[in-house]
């Protein structure tokens, strides 16, 4: 991860707490380099209490490097995407950074994530962005009647799906879809239903 940390970018920092991140801009959670191995440890244990981090075990395709800073990366940002990427939960008593750049540090690590709506997105938006989306992409036949994803009919279902394939197909990885978007670490795959 040198190449990353070394790129980790230090946001407007005030009394220890980020003020502001580019409004859109994806970013991780990942530990800081000089971070001590116990409190590395400790906060890795604490975010896979709540996060999958079995990439990370031996075998996983997150083990190697097999380093404590590498993995406690993996798990802060997991937990960080799992409770909704605000800063608050990318504190991890001081040994953590947001970084805009991506911290994935080898070709078989990758830290995933999804693109789906915001909870509490109106139902009007989620309309829109299934219009557009799929206007584009052309690609929506598993939102339609019979369709692998149709169930449930619900507009935020059905946005989620277009939404996430437009961020996959554009190779942008951009998740703002008018401030409604959200980058999430857990895959909404379900049953039949599988998301790119």
């Amino acid at each position: 991860m040198p190449g990353p940390v070394i790129s980790l970018l230090l946001l407007f920092f005030f009394s220890g707490e980020i003020l502001m991140v580019v409004n859109g801009q994806k970013a991780w959670c990942g530990a800081k380099p000089a971070a001590p191995q116990h409190a590395l440890q400790s906060a890795r244990d604490y975010a896979c209490n709540y996060a999958d981090c079995s990439p990370t075990k031996k075998g996983g395709s997150c083990y190697d490097p097999d380093r404590p800073v590498h993995h406690a990366s993996f798990g802060m940002n997991a937990y960080n995407q799992k409770m909704g990427r605000n800063q608050w939960n990318c504190h991890f008593n001081n040994t953590s950074l947001i970084s805009l750049a991506d911290p994935s540090y080898n070709p078989c690590c990758q830290f995933d994530t999804w693109c789906v709506p915001k909870p509490g997105t109106p139902d009007s938006a989620l309309q829109n962005i299934i219009n557009f989306t799929c206007g584009i992409l052309k690609e929506c036949s598993e939102i339609q009647e019979h369709g692998s994803c149709y169930f449930p009919n619900t507009l935020i279902n059905h946005a989620s799906f277009a939404m996430n394939l437009s961020y996959k197909t554009d190779g942008c990885y951009n998740c703002d879809f008018n401030c409604v978007g959200l980058s999430v670490v857990t895959n909404p795959s379900f049953g039949d239903c599988i998301y790119v």
